[in-house]
């Protein structure tokens, strides 16, 4: 019989598979945790991380936005994947979210600068650029 697993222990043995490259044995220690408490967001951004599918990985992101409304790196990671799939409307939706949470945070600007110049808003991402570069200094 198998003894069971605390949370931090499937995390640590999820970070020492990814270190291995054994993404898929990661994932499988994340659904683990996840079962134990499937309302700590976390675990969703972690396993997001891990999956090579941008649409799966999406909904590990909505997932923990869904629990943690103000998990900026969830908005974050999310939008990331939302721009590789092509969506950069998607992409700005949520990174004005992440900047409405954390308005500090210089990167976000710049990462949502990059989703309007694909949609043609140079004048947008010319703002939104100038605004990084002031959060910089």
């Amino acid at each position: 019989m198998t003894e069971q697993k605390t949370i931090s222990e499937l995390m640590t043995l999820a970070k020492k598979e990814c270190k291995k490259g054994n993404i898929n044995n990661a994932i499988l220690y994340l659904n683990k945790a996840i079962e134990i408490d499937p309302h700590d967001a976390r675990f969703y951004i972690s396993r997001g991380t891990f999956k090579e599918n941008y649409e799966d990985a999406i909904e590990d992101y909505t997932k923990a936005i869904e629990i943690d409304p103000n998990n900026v790196f969830a908005y974050r990671l999310r939008a990331d994947a939302k721009r590789k799939l092509g969506d950069n409307e998607g992409a700005i939706h949520d990174y004005t979210k992440a900047i409405e949470i954390f308005p500090s945070k210089s990167y976000l600007y710049n990462y949502r600068a990059s989703a309007k110049r694909k949609l043609g808003d140079n004048e947008g991402a010319d703002k939104d650029d100038k605004e990084a570069d002031k959060l910089k200094n």
